[in-house]
């Protein structure tokens, strides 16, 4: 069978990383893990010096952020296949074997994922199914984990994670979508995905400015490929979805009056001026709650809702 790489970035890990390592050794069929520390202050590197196995390779460099890690991590790929893990979370053991039966002449093997929260509760996530690219735009989950990659394919894309950006998932994964003419998929769960809460803060206008940022090298990367026109539908898509959906809760959070406003200013100034017509796009007239709501939505209730979101996240009625 076809030899698999597993890059595993870590910062200040110590807690965690013991977890991730002992679930790929616990593999039914021998993979080699690249463990990238990027410039970790605790012990980290005590952590994965303890082994012995062979097939753990550690690397140790200066801090640069998870998509310089994953970048690095790559670089030292000498298998046909590699996906990733993050340091805090688990792989069943029969992944490596299932993946890699799957995966034949293709390029990518998806599959399912489970959400793990810090109350014990589990949601498994489906990311299996896609008829072609405009669905695999539509509907997959920007997780790098769930996924392993034919080597020699992803890097003939020459496509980068970019540096110094949060969203940096998305940027790879919509991007290499337009190569994915070649996908297995396995109905099954394999890695369980820790949720830990973390505070909103100051960072989180950044961040809304790196999600800008990444939208927008989406939509000239398509542009470049002269297949825009294409995939605008579920580009468009995809931009309501986070604008509106997930991001826009996180936004909801944040206590700082100003930075609130001038985050959600600025998002929903970058979907209007983006999709002036983003109400009729065809996606939304699927049905569910969720497209209703992106539907039906206005300037002023996107600013409303905002505010009422805020109050149920302050009083814990929201989570």
């Amino acid at each position: 069978m076809n030899r698999l790489s597993i890059i595993v970035p870590v910062y200040n890990g110590e807690k965690t990383i013991k977890r991730a390592i002992d679930s790929l050794l616990k593999q039914t069929v021998e993979v080699d893990i690249i463990v990238v520390n990027d410039g970790s202050i605790d012990n980290t590197e005590s952590v994965v010096k303890a082994y012995s196995e062979s097939n753990i390779h550690y690397f140790y460099k200066e801090n640069g952020g998870i998509s310089d890690a994953r970048n690095f991590g790559i670089s030292k790929v000498e298998t046909e296949f590699f996906g990733f893990l993050d340091s805090d979370d688990y792989v069943k053991e029969d992944m490596a074997e299932k993946m890699l039966s799957a995966i034949g002449d293709k390029d990518i093997c998806m599959s399912n994922f489970t959400w793990v929260y810090e109350d014990g509760k589990r949601k498994e996530a489906k990311d299996i199914g896609y008829k072609d690219k405009h669905e695999i735009i539509e509907k997959m989950f920007s997780t790098l984990w769930n996924k392993i990659y034919r080597t020699k394919w992803f890097l003939d894309t020459d496509i980068k994670f970019p540096t110094g950006l949060r969203y940096e998932d998305t940027s790879v994964l919509i991007r290499l979508a337009y190569y994915m003419d070649k996908v297995a998929y396995v109905d099954e769960s394999f890695v369980d995905y820790y949720q830990i809460k973390g505070s909103i803060t100051h960072t989180f206008n950044i961040n809304i400015n790196d999600m800008i940022e990444v939208f927008k090298g989406l939509k000239d990367f398509y542009v470049e490929k002269n297949a825009y026109e294409e995939y605008k539908p579920e580009l468009e898509y995809l931009t309501i979805r986070f604008f509106l959906g997930s991001s826009y809760l996180r936004a909801c959070r944040i206590m700082d009056k100003q930075v609130k406003k001038e985050t959600l200013d600025k998002g929903w100034n970058y979907l209007t001026s983006t999709y002036p017509a983003f109400k009729d796009n065809k996606y939304l007239k699927n049905g569910g709650k969720k497209n209703k709501y992106f539907s039906l939505i206005t300037k002023s209730t996107y600013y409303m809702n905002a505010n009422i979101f805020g109050l149920l996240y302050k009083i814990g009625l929201m989570k």
